[in-house]
């Protein structure tokens, strides 16, 4: 959902108010009156309630920024305690009720449902805050559903018991009835983010905070009607103590703001980047005629037909194609086709017969570092399976990234019990010389290359087939030369993740010559302005 003002709740008592990454930790601190005359409307006790709910997960990639964002988070909460608002501050994932704390709920009725719904409502008193409570009992009913007995009183037991340690106190008794602030630090289950929502939902600010991205799953499989806005950071790591003190941090100066205020205009176009400016990727396969591989080919990515950039993520249009058979049955010029596909930033790589590098035990390693398909990316990479720890940190979490999205894309034919181990073999494990064509990646420049020659009758194994598909998510243009026309590729990778291009000869017992890596990109193939222009849109 998009916040735009007030949210479409606009016949309920509580509405919830629209906010920013950028001023999320000011907006919540504006009072009721304030947010109701900021909106055209006047204060009384029993008007609109507006609330703000949203999320901030996961931390920024510079380390500097990580700095500020520490302190900023030291600083609000600060500034709460402060504020005459009533802070509710919970720091670690909520214990469930004790044996205590439910024996109020033993005599409670559980064969008939609307009676019990309704001996549940009753139970529910804020002192001293009767908009409260008629709203919690308002909407108590909706977080039950449709369940009944037990089932219901499992789902909503939770939602009493920790509304009543938050607010049955003498400290929120005493508070004046400005809009109180929840703050919750740390990782949550579904039936805390349930909570988040009850609390929202009867007229209190939420703010969740936590540098784990794992969270975020959880966060959008129960965010019910879109309320909570959820902001996302580019970094994760696990959850660390609540800030209470500032660190030190560096202070801009007027010139450097000036030069960055400088790079904003002159960066932030279309043909224009400086070097390195993004650290995310996310890499679209190009639908290309046979022709256009080669105009293509050598183009840097800002010049490519989708490419976009945007905060710190570049999209890349990249080729990953197979060529099938040999044009005309012409050897010479599909040699020197390959050869002019060579560059600096190209790894050439040899099709050999396939042996098994890897046994089932040897897989069992990967075990600890997924559930599901779902990769445990931060345990991975703070693991000893992890040999990519000399690299910076944004290009080993891209990796890894990566293998998570490969797992995910749907591209291969390989039982998901046997790819997500796989994928942490294959993206454990990445050739050296891969590694360091994507160190020297700028995203918005020059695009890496593989150019794989296979001329044998082996199909690619499930190990080479994932190779060749997580490359291509990190942004490689890859083209397979195939003379034979014989399957290789399609034995384990679904055809929409590649382009097949079938020339009209099939050639057999091809002697491959020995290619040598040039220093420098070849120069552009004399086509001609109208020649290329006419194939580029040609079919």
């Amino acid at each position: 959902m998009i916040f735009e003002g007030f949210s479409t709740e606009n016949k309920k008592l509580v509405q919830t108010v629209s906010t920013s990454a950028e001023t999320v930790v000011t907006d919540i601190l504006e009072s009721h009156s304030e947010r109701l005359a900021s909106r055209g409307g006047h204060f009384t006790a029993e008007q609109l309630i507006p609330v703000y709910f949203a999320a901030i997960l996961g931390i920024p990639m510079d380390k500097d920024e990580q700095a500020n964002f520490h302190n900023m988070l030291y600083k609000l909460r600060e500034d709460l305690i402060k504020s005459p608002k009533l802070l509710l501050y919970i720091e670690h994932e909520l214990k469930p009720p004790t044996p205590d704390e439910l024996s109020p709920f033993d005599g409670i009725d559980r064969t008939d449902s609307e009676n019990m719904l309704s001996s549940l409502c009753g139970m529910i008193n804020i002192p001293g805050d009767e908009v409260r409570t008629k709203l919690a009992k308002k909407v108590l009913p909706e977080f039950a559903g449709k369940l009944s007995g037990e089932a219901m009183l499992a789902a909503v037991q939770p939602l009493i018991v920790w509304m009543n340690r938050c607010l049955n106190s003498e400290i929120y008794r005493s508070s004046n009835m400005e809009i109180p602030v929840l703050l919750y630090y740390g990782n949550v289950s579904p039936a805390v983010v349930q909570f988040l929502h009850f609390m929202s939902r009867i007229g209190i600010d939420v703010l969740y905070i936590c540098s784990n991205m794992s969270m975020l799953p959880t966060l959008k499989r129960n965010n019910s009607e879109g309320r909570m806005q959820i902001f996302e950071l580019p970094n994760s790591q696990p959850v660390a103590p609540y800030p209470d003190k500032p660190v030190k941090t560096k202070i801009a100066t007027v010139a450097y703001n000036a030069s960055r205020d400088l790079n904003k205009i002159l960066y932030s176009n279309d043909t224009f980047f400086r070097d390195f400016q993004f650290s995310d990727m996310q890499a679209v396969t190009l639908k290309t005629t046979y022709e256009e591989i080669d105009i293509l080919w050598h183009q840097p990515s800002k010049y490519r037909t989708g490419f976009a950039a945007e905060d710190s993520r570049v999209t890349v249009p990249t080729i990953f194609a197979k060529i099938s058979g040999v044009k005309d049955g012409n050897l010479n010029a599909y040699w020197n086709n390959v050869k002019w596909k060579l560059s600096p930033n190209t790894k050439i790589m040899y099709k050999s017969p396939s042996y098994r590098k890897y046994g089932e035990t040897h897989l069992d390693v990967y075990n600890p570092y997924y559930i599901g398909e779902q990769i445990q990316i931060e345990k991975l990479k703070a693991s000893n399976l992890n040999k990519y720890s000399y690299l910076s940190d944004s290009l080993q979490l891209l990796v890894f990234n990566k293998m998570q999205e490969a797992v995910d894309s749907g591209f291969f034919k390989i039982d998901s019990k046997e790819l997500v181990p796989l994928v942490l073999y294959v993206g454990t494990n990445l050739d050296r010389e891969i590694l360091k064509l994507l160190q020297k990646y700028d995203f918005t420049k020059d695009i890496p290359k593989l150019v794989v020659l296979d001329v044998i009758e082996d199909t690619f194994s499930k190990i080479e087939c994932i190779q060749l598909v997580l490359c291509s998510l990190l942004g490689f243009d890859i083209v397979i030369y195939t003379p034979t026309g014989y399957k290789n590729i399609e034995a384990f990778v679904n055809d929409s993740a590649f382009e097949n291009y079938t020339m009209n000869e099939f050639k057999y017992n091809v002697h491959i010559p020995k290619f040598k890596i040039p220093d420098e990109i070849p120069e552009p193939k004399d086509e001609g302005f109208f020649g290329r222009l006419f194939k580029k849109g040609g079919k």
